[in-house]
Protein backbone atom coordinates (compact mmCIF):
# COMPACT_ATOMS: atom_id res chain seq x y z
CA UNK A 1 0.00 0.00 0.00
CA UNK A 2 1.32 3.29 -1.05
CA UNK A 3 2.19 6.08 1.38
CA UNK A 4 1.17 9.73 0.63
CA UNK A 5 1.34 13.17 2.80
CA UNK A 6 -1.42 15.75 2.65
CA UNK A 7 0.75 18.72 3.53
CA UNK A 8 -1.94 21.46 5.42
CA UNK A 9 -2.67 23.49 7.76
CA UNK A 10 -6.20 24.60 10.39
CA UNK A 11 -8.17 26.19 9.15
CA UNK A 12 -7.64 25.41 5.65
CA UNK A 13 -10.78 25.30 2.83
CA UNK A 14 -8.37 24.53 0.04
CA UNK A 15 -7.23 21.40 2.08
CA UNK A 16 -10.50 20.20 2.72
CA UNK A 17 -11.37 20.40 -0.85
CA UNK A 18 -8.03 18.70 -1.54
CA UNK A 19 -9.06 16.10 0.87
CA UNK A 20 -12.62 15.82 -0.59
CA UNK A 21 -10.86 15.09 -3.88
CA UNK A 22 -8.78 12.15 -3.18
CA UNK A 23 -11.52 10.63 -1.56
CA UNK A 24 -13.53 10.31 -4.69
CA UNK A 25 -10.58 8.96 -6.49
CA UNK A 26 -11.35 5.41 -7.70
CA UNK A 27 -8.25 3.74 -7.04
CA UNK A 28 -7.27 0.38 -8.52
CA UNK A 29 -5.34 0.14 -4.67
CA UNK A 30 -6.42 1.57 -1.01
CA UNK A 31 -3.55 4.10 -0.12
CA UNK A 32 -2.45 5.30 3.32
CA UNK A 33 -3.27 8.43 3.77
CA UNK A 34 -1.19 11.15 5.81
CA UNK A 35 -2.30 14.48 7.43
CA UNK A 36 0.77 16.98 7.86
CA UNK A 37 0.29 20.11 9.71
CA UNK A 38 2.68 22.60 8.47
CA UNK A 39 2.45 25.05 11.17
CA UNK A 40 3.79 22.00 13.58
CA UNK A 41 7.00 22.14 11.67
CA UNK A 42 8.58 25.19 11.03
CA UNK A 43 10.66 23.85 8.17
CA UNK A 44 7.63 23.00 6.55
CA UNK A 45 6.03 25.88 7.20
CA UNK A 46 8.84 27.79 5.80
CA UNK A 47 8.78 25.77 2.96
CA UNK A 48 5.09 25.37 1.78
CA UNK A 49 3.12 28.20 3.98
CA UNK A 50 1.45 29.66 0.73
CA UNK A 51 1.44 26.60 -1.16
CA UNK A 52 -1.23 24.21 0.55
CA UNK A 53 -2.54 22.15 0.06
CA UNK A 54 0.91 19.96 -1.17
CA UNK A 55 0.40 16.39 -1.69
CA UNK A 56 3.28 14.32 -1.30
CA UNK A 57 4.20 10.61 -2.60
CA UNK A 58 6.87 8.89 -0.20
CA UNK A 59 8.15 6.38 -2.67
CA UNK A 60 9.73 9.31 -4.64
CA UNK A 61 9.06 12.04 -2.70
CA UNK A 62 7.56 13.64 -6.03
CA UNK A 63 4.70 16.75 -5.01
CA UNK A 64 1.64 17.60 -6.58
CA UNK A 65 0.74 21.06 -5.83
CA UNK A 66 -2.74 22.99 -5.72
CA UNK A 67 -4.64 23.36 -7.62
CA UNK A 68 -5.39 19.62 -8.62
CA UNK A 69 -7.37 18.46 -11.29
CA UNK A 70 -9.23 14.93 -10.75
CA UNK A 71 -7.71 13.18 -13.55
CA UNK A 72 -4.01 14.79 -12.56
CA UNK A 73 -4.83 13.80 -9.06
CA UNK A 74 -5.77 9.91 -9.97
CA UNK A 75 -2.43 9.72 -12.15
CA UNK A 76 -0.57 11.20 -9.46
CA UNK A 77 -2.04 8.58 -7.02
CA UNK A 78 -1.70 5.25 -9.07
CA UNK A 79 1.81 6.06 -10.30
Amino acid sequence: MADFYLLTRHPCPLCQQALVMIHQCELEEPINLHMVDIDEQPSLQQEYGWLIPVLVRDKDDAELKWPFEQATLLEFLQA
